[in-house]
């Protein structure tokens, strides 16, 4: 993307990705996670939790079991194929450290439904940790404004995700 036409800094210096704002384009090749209509800047997540003690709590373990719905998986089970499936490169899943924390992000309500939460930078790790067993990660939880500075809405996400 080439940018926003309005500065994309803030009245504190600090870039404006949120809602609204193009992704700066100094992130050109930065990764990326999509949900549905929304989609994080991962690159730009990981520089506000680095910079900010704030912008995310660290949890030492959270529950993945129930990720794996999320993944395809390794032996077929008959069960039917998942409304959501994550792409995950199995070779590179099992190279990944499962001492880094995962991030996890606050999704605002959607008008028929209360707030949730979706893994936005982990996946990897959640399907190594699934293969050997494991039920838990350790985790960044962002905070709603950590959220929002890192998310940049498709065009055509609803109005309330923006």
């Amino acid at each position: 993307m080439t940018g926003h036409p309005i500065p994309l800094i803030d009245p504190d210096g600090h870039p404006r990705t949120g809602p609204g704002h193009e992704h700066p384009a100094t992130h050109i090749g930065c990764r990326t996670f999509r949900w549905f209509t929304l989609r994080w800047c991962k690159t730009h997540t990981r520089e506000l939790v680095a910079a900010d003690p704030d912008a995310a709590a660290l949890h030492a373990q959270v529950g993945i079991g129930g990720l794996g719905a999320f993944m395809p998986p390794a032996i077929p089970t008959g069960q039917g194929i998942p409304v959501v499936c994550i792409a995950i490169d199995h070779d590179h899943a099992m190279t990944t450290d499962l001492d880094e924390p995962i991030i996890i992000a606050p999704l605002p309500p959607t008008p028929d439904g209360p707030p949730g939460s979706v893994v936005i930078d982990g996946w990897h790790r959640v399907y190594h940790a699934l293969h050997r067993f494991q039920e838990t990660l350790p985790a960044y939880v962002l905070t709603d404004a950590t959220e929002r500075a890192a998310r940049f809405p498709l065009p055509y996400s609803p109005t309330h995700w923006r």
